[in-house]
Protein backbone atom coordinates (compact mmCIF):
# COMPACT_ATOMS: atom_id res chain seq x y z
CA UNK A 1 0.00 0.00 0.00
CA UNK A 2 2.74 2.48 0.59
CA UNK A 3 4.23 1.92 -2.75
CA UNK A 4 1.03 2.84 -4.20
CA UNK A 5 0.60 6.06 -2.39
CA UNK A 6 4.64 7.11 -3.06
CA UNK A 7 3.74 6.25 -6.78
CA UNK A 8 0.75 8.67 -6.84
CA UNK A 9 2.47 11.34 -4.85
CA UNK A 10 4.83 11.17 -7.21
CA UNK A 11 2.78 11.13 -10.07
CA UNK A 12 0.44 14.22 -8.69
CA UNK A 13 3.43 16.00 -8.44
CA UNK A 14 4.79 15.68 -11.70
CA UNK A 15 1.54 16.40 -12.95
CA UNK A 16 1.67 19.61 -10.89
CA UNK A 17 4.59 21.02 -12.42
CA UNK A 18 3.80 20.26 -15.94
CA UNK A 19 0.25 22.32 -15.39
CA UNK A 20 2.51 25.08 -13.55
CA UNK A 21 4.81 25.09 -16.25
CA UNK A 22 2.34 24.97 -18.97
CA UNK A 23 0.29 28.11 -16.88
CA UNK A 24 3.23 30.21 -16.77
CA UNK A 25 4.16 29.73 -20.67
CA UNK A 26 0.36 30.75 -20.91
CA UNK A 27 0.59 34.15 -18.83
CA UNK A 28 4.04 34.54 -20.36
CA UNK A 29 3.22 34.27 -24.05
CA UNK A 30 2.26 38.29 -24.84
CA UNK A 31 6.29 38.90 -24.28
CA UNK A 32 6.78 37.05 -27.46
CA UNK A 33 4.92 39.04 -29.28
CA UNK A 34 6.30 41.37 -31.49
CA UNK A 35 5.33 45.69 -31.55
CA UNK A 36 2.62 46.26 -33.85
CA UNK A 37 1.48 49.35 -35.42
CA UNK A 38 -1.49 51.24 -33.10
CA UNK A 39 -1.81 54.48 -34.75
CA UNK A 40 -0.87 56.40 -37.59
CA UNK A 41 -1.73 60.18 -39.16
CA UNK A 42 -3.42 60.52 -41.58
CA UNK A 43 -5.38 57.61 -39.92
CA UNK A 44 -5.57 53.82 -41.64
CA UNK A 45 -8.68 54.45 -43.97
CA UNK A 46 -9.34 58.03 -43.90
CA UNK A 47 -9.61 60.32 -46.36
CA UNK A 48 -7.35 64.04 -46.68
CA UNK A 49 -7.88 67.06 -48.62
CA UNK A 50 -4.47 67.07 -49.54
CA UNK A 51 -1.63 64.94 -49.51
CA UNK A 52 0.43 65.73 -45.82
CA UNK A 53 4.11 66.87 -45.19
CA UNK A 54 4.62 63.83 -43.35
CA UNK A 55 3.21 60.88 -41.90
CA UNK A 56 3.23 59.59 -38.36
CA UNK A 57 2.88 55.97 -37.16
CA UNK A 58 2.76 54.69 -33.76
CA UNK A 59 3.88 51.36 -32.78
CA UNK A 60 3.10 49.35 -29.78
CA UNK A 61 6.73 49.12 -28.03
CA UNK A 62 10.22 51.18 -28.82
CA UNK A 63 11.55 50.39 -31.84
CA UNK A 64 15.16 48.96 -32.46
CA UNK A 65 17.30 52.68 -33.83
CA UNK A 66 19.74 51.23 -36.02
CA UNK A 67 21.37 52.00 -39.65
CA UNK A 68 19.25 50.23 -42.76
CA UNK A 69 16.53 49.15 -39.78
CA UNK A 70 13.73 51.06 -40.77
CA UNK A 71 12.38 51.62 -43.58
CA UNK A 72 9.08 53.68 -45.33
CA UNK A 73 7.93 53.47 -48.90
CA UNK A 74 4.52 55.89 -49.89
CA UNK A 75 3.21 55.61 -52.84
CA UNK A 76 0.31 57.02 -55.21
CA UNK A 77 -1.96 54.89 -56.88
CA UNK A 78 0.24 54.88 -60.19
CA UNK A 79 3.20 53.61 -58.24
CA UNK A 80 5.44 57.04 -57.95
CA UNK A 81 6.86 57.42 -54.92
CA UNK A 82 6.23 60.08 -52.69
CA UNK A 83 9.34 59.13 -49.82
CA UNK A 84 11.05 62.29 -49.00
CA UNK A 85 13.78 61.38 -46.96
CA UNK A 86 14.72 58.94 -44.69
CA UNK A 87 12.45 58.24 -41.99
CA UNK A 88 12.74 59.55 -38.06
CA UNK A 89 12.65 56.90 -35.03
CA UNK A 90 11.38 58.87 -32.11
CA UNK A 91 10.88 55.74 -29.11
CA UNK A 92 7.95 54.47 -30.05
CA UNK A 93 7.10 57.12 -33.14
CA UNK A 94 7.71 56.92 -36.33
CA UNK A 95 8.25 59.85 -38.58
CA UNK A 96 8.51 60.20 -42.78
CA UNK A 97 8.31 62.93 -44.81
CA UNK A 98 6.40 63.15 -47.79
CA UNK A 99 6.79 65.53 -51.53
CA UNK A 100 4.79 65.68 -53.94
CA UNK A 101 1.22 65.76 -54.67
CA UNK A 102 -1.26 62.89 -55.15
CA UNK A 103 -4.63 62.35 -55.75
CA UNK A 104 -6.34 58.89 -54.37
CA UNK A 105 -5.37 55.96 -52.89
CA UNK A 106 -1.84 56.61 -51.26
CA UNK A 107 -0.17 53.51 -50.03
CA UNK A 108 2.33 53.18 -46.90
CA UNK A 109 4.65 50.33 -47.04
CA UNK A 110 6.77 50.10 -43.65
CA UNK A 111 9.60 47.73 -42.24
CA UNK A 112 10.93 48.43 -38.86
CA UNK A 113 12.65 46.43 -36.23
CA UNK A 114 10.70 45.39 -33.05
CA UNK A 115 12.03 45.57 -29.66
CA UNK A 116 12.29 41.96 -29.29
CA UNK A 117 15.22 42.09 -32.80
CA UNK A 118 13.15 40.45 -34.98
CA UNK A 119 11.76 42.53 -38.28
CA UNK A 120 8.48 43.61 -38.99
CA UNK A 121 6.63 44.81 -41.57
CA UNK A 122 3.04 46.05 -42.41
CA UNK A 123 0.86 48.14 -45.08
CA UNK A 124 -1.89 50.42 -45.05
CA UNK A 125 -3.67 53.34 -46.75
CA UNK A 126 -5.43 56.39 -46.65
CA UNK A 127 -7.15 58.45 -49.77
CA UNK A 128 -6.29 62.06 -51.10
CA UNK A 129 -9.92 63.57 -52.03
CA UNK A 130 -8.51 67.01 -53.13
CA UNK A 131 -6.77 67.87 -56.53
CA UNK A 132 -3.66 66.80 -57.40
CA UNK A 133 -2.04 69.94 -57.85
CA UNK A 134 -0.82 71.69 -55.17
CA UNK A 135 2.17 70.99 -52.33
CA UNK A 136 1.92 68.81 -49.12
CA UNK A 137 0.58 70.33 -46.15
CA UNK A 138 -0.35 69.13 -42.75
CA UNK A 139 -2.64 66.33 -42.06
CA UNK A 140 -6.68 67.29 -42.77
CA UNK A 141 -7.79 64.61 -40.63
CA UNK A 142 -6.83 64.43 -37.20
CA UNK A 143 -4.86 60.92 -35.82
CA UNK A 144 -6.58 58.06 -34.92
CA UNK A 145 -6.48 54.46 -33.92
CA UNK A 146 -6.48 51.83 -36.73
CA UNK A 147 -9.07 48.86 -35.71
CA UNK A 148 -7.69 45.59 -35.93
CA UNK A 149 -10.09 44.82 -38.95
CA UNK A 150 -8.97 47.78 -40.85
CA UNK A 151 -5.69 46.96 -40.70
CA UNK A 152 -3.10 44.83 -43.04
CA UNK A 153 -1.43 42.74 -40.39
CA UNK A 154 2.45 43.16 -39.04
CA UNK A 155 4.10 40.36 -40.01
CA UNK A 156 7.58 39.28 -38.64
CA UNK A 157 9.91 38.64 -41.16
CA UNK A 158 12.10 36.19 -39.96
CA UNK A 159 12.52 34.33 -36.37
CA UNK A 160 10.90 31.09 -35.34
CA UNK A 161 7.14 31.51 -35.15
CA UNK A 162 5.70 31.69 -31.99
CA UNK A 163 3.31 28.58 -31.83
CA UNK A 164 7.18 26.58 -32.44
CA UNK A 165 8.35 28.53 -28.98
CA UNK A 166 4.81 26.99 -27.02
CA UNK A 167 5.66 23.73 -28.13
CA UNK A 168 9.40 23.20 -27.22
CA UNK A 169 8.49 25.08 -23.82
CA UNK A 170 5.71 22.90 -23.34
CA UNK A 171 7.95 19.81 -24.21
CA UNK A 172 10.37 21.32 -21.66
CA UNK A 173 8.43 21.67 -18.84
CA UNK A 174 6.76 18.45 -19.27
CA UNK A 175 10.53 16.59 -19.63
CA UNK A 176 11.29 19.02 -16.29
CA UNK A 177 8.21 17.47 -14.62
CA UNK A 178 8.65 14.47 -15.19
CA UNK A 179 12.45 14.54 -14.00
CA UNK A 180 11.16 15.99 -10.47
CA UNK A 181 9.16 13.08 -10.37
CA UNK A 182 11.56 10.69 -11.16
CA UNK A 183 13.94 12.04 -8.57
CA UNK A 184 11.45 12.70 -5.67
CA UNK A 185 10.84 8.94 -6.24
CA UNK A 186 14.39 8.21 -5.88
CA UNK A 187 14.62 9.99 -2.75
CA UNK A 188 12.32 8.41 -0.88
CA UNK A 189 13.30 5.14 1.09
CA UNK A 190 11.29 1.93 -0.50
CA UNK A 191 9.95 -0.61 1.97
CA UNK A 192 12.71 -3.24 1.11
CA UNK A 193 15.60 -0.41 2.68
Amino acid sequence: MSHRVHTFRSLMIGVAAVLLGALSITVASPAWAHDELIGASPSLGSEVDTLPAEITMTFSGVLMDQPGATDVVVTDAAGTSLTDGDPVLDGTRLRQGLIGSAQGPVTVTWRVVSSDGHPVSGQYAFTVTGSASGTATAPAVPAASPTPSESVPATADEGIPTFVWAILGIILVAALGGLVAVLLRRSRPTPED
